[in-house]
């Protein structure tokens, strides 16, 4: 028998918060709040900001929810220019990425579900990613491998 899932409240900003590269994520809810179900989290992404190369998840949904700036979303064959409001699902086994390609601050939402360990990917993203550095090819499709993403080389 599992726990009851706790309360999570929290005010603008908080939450755990991870740099990756130049990007910024803020953890609202991870898999072990909601028994893996799903997790939310925040991404401060400025001008040109880290973005994920074009891929996969095999077994989770993700979902974007533009809250500032302009983002663009590409999913499957479209690319959508999501401004705030803009929402995009994205089934598992379609191809997607994301950036900000304006002069200004974009945030978004991204849901995950089921979320499982999801978190574990990102702050393992960031430790690639630290100081600037450029990650090892090798290591970083590792890492998507272990936590369901893959890249779609094209």
């Amino acid at each position: 028998m599992s726990l009851p899932i706790q309360e999570i409240v929290l005010a603008p900003g908080e939450g755990t918060h991870l740099t990756i590269g130049n990007s910024e994520v803020i953890f609202k809810a991870v898999g072990a709040d909601t028994h893996g179900h799903v997790g939310l989290f925040e991404n401060v992404l400025p001008p040109g900001g880290t973005s994920p190369v074009l891929h996969i998840h095999r077994q989770m949904e993700e979902m974007f929810y533009v809250l500032k700036g302009e983002v663009e979303i590409q999913v499957g064959n479209q690319t959508v220019q999501g401004k705030p409001g803009a929402f995009v699902l994205v089934p598992r086994g379609t191809p997607h990425t994301f950036a900000n390609q304006g002069t200004t601050t974009a945030k978004l939402l991204i849901m995950f579900c089921p979320a499982g360990d999801r978190e574990q990917y990102f702050a393992g993203l960031a430790k690639l990613l630290q100081m600037g550095q450029t990650p090892d090819r090798e290591a970083l499709i590792e890492l998507m491998r272990q936590f369901d993403q893959e890249p779609v080389d094209g």
